[in-house]
């Protein structure tokens, strides 16, 4: 990734954080595909794993935990959850960490399509982050 995972430990609240801000746009077009699932999985994992002290989840546990924020964000919508999310990355280091991860998923298949920069228009807004910090973020993943 672009960006180093922010240390120290990380709550149960955060790691949901992370992973709804990448499934956000995972399902951006409006259904998981399983490309994009798997690179959502991979990133988890390897954030779990830099992180030693939340890393005893297993595989399917995490995948589990990936379709319940998927449906989370569409049972109460991307805006309230990338709200909570917003709260519980409370730092810049954070927002930026998990815009990165979502980047990563937008360019699995190679380019962001138009559902995903309304997308990151979203984390964007929710996480008081600057066009300049986005387009850094895009760019780091070309």
């Amino acid at each position: 990734m672009g960006t180093s995972a922010p240390g120290g430990s990380v709550s149960d609240a955060e790691l949901i954080a992370y992973i709804e801000t990448m499934m956000l746009l995972a399902i951006a077009d409006g259904m998981v595909k399983e490309i994009e699932l798997h690179v959502v999985q991979m990133a988890v994992v390897s954030y779990l794993e830099n992180h030693p002290t939340i890393g005893a989840m297993s595989r399917q546990q995490l995948i589990d935990l990936c379709y319940a924020c998927a449906q989370k964000i569409y049972d109460e919508g991307a805006q309230y959850r990338l709200r909570l999310a917003a709260e519980a990355l409370d730092s810049h280091e954070k927002r930026m960490y998990a815009l990165g991860m979502a980047v990563t998923v937008s360019t699995s298949d190679g380019f962001i399509h138009a559902t995903e920069r309304d997308a990151l228009k979203l984390i964007q807004r929710a996480f008081g982050l600057s066009d300049d910090e986005v387009r850094k973020a895009v760019e780091a993943f070309k």
